[in-house]
């Protein structure tokens, strides 16, 4: 007979924060035991937990009242065999509470578009460093079912080509901080030719295939993927829908269903610039961005390249000529990519003023013996 594993790592939120605490797990018939990196144990008795999802990652909400007041603590499991030993040890908490502990995501998806709104009057009502604190509030886990709502209503590739994909992934992990995030920062492939790139909230990125064709070479690629990182790891991605969507997410809740609220983020998001994404974001992303390319001692050059091949791009679908350009009228009628982002030019001048600023030049190939131009898709 297979012995039952009973010891279990996870991620605990204690409600109060959006920081991700790693707890080790131990089952018992009574309670689960939970015992944090500062060795605190804290025990949850098994006939009181809340399964909000059921299938990987397993989630478990708690209620908590003491000293610290009265809160949700969420327990998050990624090890598959987790819900089958806790039905195992504890099947009557599971049976007793079965109907009650089934995840109703439209109750839970609609708690959020309220708190949205909720957070979107306050940002139209309160001093607006006020409201950058309240969006700061956010838990990430709340960030995280919200981003992974959008993507799953986007067609990204179901199995895309692995060798891509690994270049994709590799250069997201090596360009973020160890330790320091509380977001899986993972990519997607959404398979049509516009040249584009979205961050959503709580960690997923979508590159699209476009601008994998234009792409020349990792060191490019990691210019976006900078970008788009720091728009989640700023929580701009939250903030710019909270600041577009939220009006139209109550309108369609009062007046219809769940299911036709998420369909239009998912209609709208297909323009960046529907992301509310403002000025300031973008340069700040632009600056952070580069931080985290210069950190890992890439190429920046590539950065600057891909979006010199971004902004003639849109030049050329506006029809404008390369000499209209240096227009400041004209720079500012840039759409698409370009759209929200600073005057193109502008933009790049920055970029060149940070390289220029680093004191280290010597940059290393991302992937020194891969040919990117004969993996990536084609035209």
């Amino acid at each position: 007979m297979t012995a039952r594993k009973l010891q279990f790592t996870g991620a605990l939120f204690d409600g109060r924060s959006s920081t991700k605490n790693f707890v080790e797990i131990e089952l018992t018939p009574q309670e689960l035991i939970l015992k944090k990196s500062d060795r605190e144990t804290v025990r949850w008795a098994s006939s009181h937990l809340r399964w909000t999802a059921e299938t990987l990652p397993f989630q478990i909400e708690y209620h908590i009242d003491d000293e610290n007041g009265e809160r949700l603590e969420t327990l998050v499991v990624e090890d598959p065999e987790f819900y089958e030993s806790f039905s195992r040890i504890a099947p009557e908490s599971l049976s007793a509470k079965g109907k009650e502990s089934g995840f109703n995501w439209k109750l839970y998806i609609s708690g959020i578009l309220v708190l949205l709104f909720s957070v979107y009057v306050l940002i139209k009502v309160v001093p607006s460093f006020l409201a950058e604190k309240m969006v700061d509030k956010i838990p990430v886990e709340w960030e995280i079912v919200l981003g992974q709502s959008i993507l799953n209503m986007l067609p990204v590739e179901k199995k895309p080509d692995p060798e891509v994909l690994a270049v994709l992934q590799d250069t997201v992990d090596l360009l973020k901080q160890p330790d320091t995030y509380p977001y899986e920062l993972k990519v997607y492939i959404l398979p049509v030719k516009q040249i584009n790139a979205l961050a959503l909230p709580g960690g997923p990125i979508v590159v699209f295939e476009g601008l994998l064709n234009v792409a020349e070479s990792p060191e490019e690629l990691a210019g976006v993927l900078a970008h788009e990182i720091q728009h989640i790891l700023l929580r701009h991605s939250t903030r710019g829908i909270l600041q577009s969507f939220a009006g139209s997410f109550l309108v369609t809740l009062i007046l219809g269903d769940i299911n036709t609220a998420l369909e239009g983020i998912i209609q709208l998001t297909g323009e960046l610039e529907t992301l509310g994404l403002s000025r300031e974001m973008e340069a700040e992303a632009d600056l952070k961005g580069m931080e985290l390319i210069l950190s890992a001692d890439i190429d920046p050059h590539g950065m600057i390249r891909i979006f010199e091949k971004l902004m003639q791009d849109e030049l050329i679908q506006k029809g404008l000529s390369k000499q209209a350009a240096t227009s400041e009228e004209n720079d500012m009628k840039i759409s698409s990519y370009f759209s929200t982002h600073p005057s193109g030019l502008n933009r790049l001048a920055q970029l060149e003023k940070q390289i220029k600023s680093h004191e280290n030049g010597n940059w290393k190939p991302l992937f020194p013996n891969l040919d990117w131009n004969k993996i990536k898709p084609e035209n």
